[in-house]
């Protein structure tokens, strides 16, 4: 019945067209045409897919009715039984070998047994009366069903609006219901603006409408106006610490190899490019590791995009689907909403937004990329966009998009320019620490000449990373903050983040000032060096992704020798990215980062005896422009 060992071939190819029609027949209808319109594929284990059909049902309808629209979903596994089946009844089951073929008629999905009593306006009525909801002031007006989206066997979601006021309908798997509730309510509780919880019963969850309108929406309408990059990270600041005991919410660019395959078993041609990414994004992140700590030290929202967020009158008033609340890294959820961005500006190239859209969203990307590199790594923060990307590059098959094989090249286009950012942003870091170690060994070989001289006046001290004692007080010393806050350049430094030539000739000065709140650098001995590499020397780059301006990463540890083996080189136009890794300088610490240890024992660093990995704050605490 099919030659591939997940059913892909059979549910996306012309032998779906019998499946169906057995499906209609055995309910009594005729297939008049179908068409693919969904496709959940998992390379070797299932596939289950969503198809527009148009059938007749004469037995119903009577002989001379016209066809009519109607969904079905099929899904195919390998093998042992299927897990979390609810309601079996209503579909038609076929076995090939080791292969089980489902097909069911929307809205009857065996896996979300409470879609059937939502989906129509004269079903829903009694359904929410039972749970005691009540949406408009006047029962008497009808209610309006919009289907917002539908996964086959995931999840639905819906609104069921009367009159003025509306509310959300929730489906999933039963035995997901109850810790997504819990989770709303511990979230409510901590001052995060997530929807109330209406009601909720067997795998539907009933969810109030929030204020404001989608950033999505925001976004083309209004660009960077829409909200402030600030309030987006304090948005996630918010969530409380209490949610760090949840399961670990693994990185996106954890799976990047799954997602290249499912891309690469679409589309054979991009096969090459796409292992090419993979290896850059992983060597990327294996060096990162040898100069910082990678651990999970926040609390995440796990899927966090324009989708996600609410807005209102320029602030962020709400925030959706936190089913994936957990432990993580901030620069997951930063990257996840750049990476989704700048999918969405790339659509203007394909025509498929126009260039006002495109410029307002450009500018959003590139000013709230500049906003997130001063909380995360921004060498980080380029690899994981790479990775969300790369995650993307699965939906315009999986949606059956018009062209989408051109669709998806154009995605994976998009991965490779955050990889070609993520080596600009580690070559302008090497090219700090470097002026930065050429300053202190500046001022380190005056100082022993003065001693040679016989003078006995006080040396200026350099300010090299072996320094122990106590930074003297005033604009120049850092002061402590949250692990991962980059610092930034000085005032006087120009956009590119370099220092002013007067600057990197001042003894005992270092090159770029820590913004306030960041972390001191690891204390380790710099190796000498007689002078900062000369102007123009540091290797051309491709240009970053639309709307993205590369950031100055700071000085992490100690400076590399002038010996250090290069960093990523950009592969030239038009080509995939090598696998080079950014390789950590001779002086960079080398240890590897202890794993994770239990969330119970983790300790905050604040003098409050708040132990979160986060700081709780509110949105209108932070100041405005």
């Amino acid at each position: 019945m099919s030659q591939t060992q997940d059913g892909s071939e059979l549910l996306t190819g012309p032998g779906a067209g019998g499946l169906l029609r057995s499906a209609v027949g055995n309910s009594g209808g005729v297939l008049h045409s179908w068409q693919l319109d969904h496709v959940d594929h998992r390379p070797g284990r299932s596939t289950k897919a969503l198809y527009r059909t148009m059938v007749s049902w004469p037995e119903l309808d009577g002989p001379q009715a016209p066809a009519r629209e109607e969904l079905f979903g099929a899904s195919a596994h390998i093998g042992e039984r299927e897990k979390n089946l609810h309601v079996a009844e209503q579909t038609l089951v076929m076995t090939d070998g080791d292969i089980n073929v489902r097909v069911w008629r929307y809205p009857h999905d065996p896996w979300l047994p409470m879609l059937p009593l939502v989906c129509y306006p004269d079903i829903v009525g009694r359904t929410l009366h039972d749970l005691g909801v009540h949406i408009g002031p006047d029962p008497a007006l009808p209610i309006a069903i919009d289907v917002v989206s539908y996964r086959p066997g995931r999840r639905a979601v819906l609104r069921a609006s009367q009159g003025d006021r509306a509310v959300y309908l929730k489906v999933m798997q039963p035995h997901r219901s109850g810790e997504i509730v819990d989770r709303h309510h511990r979230l409510l509780a901590a001052g995060v603006p997530v929807p109330e919880v209406v009601a909720h019963h067997n795998g539907l969850v009933v969810l109030a409408e929030l204020p404001g309108r989608p950033l999505a929406r925001a976004v083309i309408d209004e660009g960077v106006d829409s909200c402030r990059g600030e309030d987006l990270v304090a948005l996630l600041d918010r969530l409380p610490a209490s949610m760090y005991s949840l399961s670990l919410r693994p990185p996106w660019t954890e799976s990047v190899e799954f997602y290249a395959g499912i891309v690469s078993s679409s589309v054979p041609e991009l096969g090459p490019r796409l292992d090419a990414l993979v290896r850059a994004i992983r060597d990327g992140l294996a060096a990162l590791e040898q100069r910082m700590d990678m651990r999970p030290h926040d609390v995440v929202h796990g899927d966090f995009y324009e989708a996600q967020v609410f807005v209102e009158n320029g602030k962020a008033v709400g925030l959706l689907d936190i089913d994936t609340v957990g432990p993580g890294r901030r620069a997951d959820d930063l990257a996840c909403l750049l990476a989704h961005l700048s999918v969405l500006a790339d659509y203007g190239n394909a025509g498929r937004i126009d260039r006002g859209m495109q410029e307002r969203v450009e500018d959003a990307i590139h000013t709230w990329h500049e906003v997130f590199a001063e909380r995360v790594d921004p060498t980080e923060v380029a690899l994981r966009s790479a990775g969300v990307v790369l995650s993307l590059a699965t939906g315009p098959h999986r949606q059956q998009e018009a062209a989408w094989e051109a669709a998806t090249e154009a995605i994976v286009r998009v991965a490779e320019e955050w990889v070609a950012e993520a080596r600009r942003a580690e070559t302008l870091r090497r090219e700090i620490a470097a002026q930065k170690a050429a300053a202190d060994q500046a001022a380190a070989e005056q100082a022993a000449a003065q001693q040679a001289a016989g003078q006995h006046a006080a040396a200026p001290q350099p300010t090299t990373a072996a320094s122990t004692g106590p930074r003297p007080a005033g604009p120049d010393a850092p002061t402590q903050g949250p692990t991962g806050v980059r610092p930034v350049p000085p005032p006087s430094a120009d956009r590119s983040g370099h220092p002013p030539a007067a600057a990197q000739q001042m003894p005992g000065r270092p090159s770029v000032a820590p913004q306030q709140g960041a972390s001191a650098p690891a204390q380790h001995s710099a190796p000498p060096m007689r002078s900062a590499p000369p102007q123009g020397s540091a290797p051309q780059q491709s240009a970053p992704p639309r709307g993205v301006a590369p950031q100055p990463a700071p000085p992490r540890g100690p400076a590399p020798q002038q010996s250090a083996p290069q960093p990523w080189s950009a592969p030239p136009e038009g080509s995939a990215p090598g696998p080079s890794p950014v390789a950590p300088g001779p002086s960079e610490p080398s240890t590897q980062p202890l794993p994770p240890q239990p969330p119970a024992h983790r300790r905050g660093s604040g003098d409050d005896g708040d132990d979160s990995p986060t700081q709780e704050r509110r949105i209108d605490s932070i100041l405005p422009r």
